[in-house]
């Protein structure tokens, strides 16, 4: 009698566990691997190393340098990572880069060498290569616009033309459609003509300042002088910030792309009347 007892209960032990086995199996199973696989979805994956660090990190040493490698290395990084964190760095570097050598009196293929004939002033050389007779004075390191017979002057060759990002507030010059160098805004005050939508305009005309005056290249109250960029849309000038008032308080911005003097000074030997200019 307690053998049977016993197989009974033997027998419904197993019917239960085996319920239970196929219930874990069916139900219970399932259930805890979708929480399991819901959790790790949660958990953001983490993210390759960025290629772009190491390769900047290499490239360091040609930031400070003013050499043609430097400048191809530079170059190469961002054809390479033109989306890195590191970009806005390397394009400042390589802009630096770029004016130093156009802006060197240093022989190169985008220079002709030109000398000096009777007659000749910087005017006439500047008109007779369609470029800037400041250019030349400044690529040139001259002390004065009277030129010697037989002198030798590097004259570049140029094809400039600038790109204002309304958004990025940054003025870019180009040569031939290649990137030259990239200039931060201080202020940024357009008229409605030039406020929305690409605009294709030029630059009208180029004057030097002082005060109220407008000074003539070559003359003693040239160096020193503002220097505006006017573009064909009415009211859109690119200018240096304006020097302090006489009690030291700062001047209000005026309107159009205020840029750092030093800067403005090297867009506007950079560029001649006609260069064409797109702003978006």
């Amino acid at each position: 009698m307690i053998a049977r007892v016993l197989v009974i209960l033997l027998l419904v032990a197993a019917i239960l566990g085996g319920t239970a086995f196929f219930g874990y199996e069916l139900y219970l199973k399932p259930k805890k691997l979708d929480v399991e696989e819901k959790k790790q979805a949660a958990v953001a994956p983490t993210p390759p190393p960025d290629p772009s660090l190491p390769a900047f990190e290499r490239l360091k040493p040609s930031l400070e340098l003013d050499t043609a490698d430097a400048q191809s290395a530079i170059s190469a990084f961002l054809e390479s990572y033109p989306e890195s964190p590191m970009a806005p760095a390397a394009r400042a570097a390589l802009g630096r880069i770029n004016a130093a050598q156009i802006l060197s009196p240093a022989p190169s293929p985008e220079k002709t060498i030109y000398s000096v004939a009777k007659g000749d002033s910087l005017v006439k050389i500047a008109a007779k290569f369609k470029t800037g007779a400041e250019l030349i004075y400044c690529v040139n390191h001259l002390q004065t616009i009277n030129l010697q017979i037989g002198q030798e002057l590097a004259v570049p060759k140029l094809d400039t033309s600038l790109v204002i990002d309304r958004t990025a507030k940054t003025v870019t010059v180009q040569n031939a459609g290649a990137f030259v160098r990239e200039y931060p805004m201080k202020a940024l005050k357009l008229p409605p003509a030039a406020s929305t939508g690409t605009v294709q305009t030029k630059v009208s005309e180029k004057l030097a300042m002082k005060g109220s005056a407008r000074v003539a290249f070559g003359t003693k109250d040239y160096e020193g002088s503002d220097r505006l960029v006017m573009l064909g849309v009415a009211g859109v000038i690119l200018r240096g910030t304006p020097p302090p008032a006489a009690d030291g308080t700062e001047a209000p911005m005026p309107p159009g792309i205020v840029l750092d003097p030093a800067d403005a000074s090297e867009i506007y030997v950079l560029t001649t009347r006609g260069t064409p200019v797109t702003i978006k």
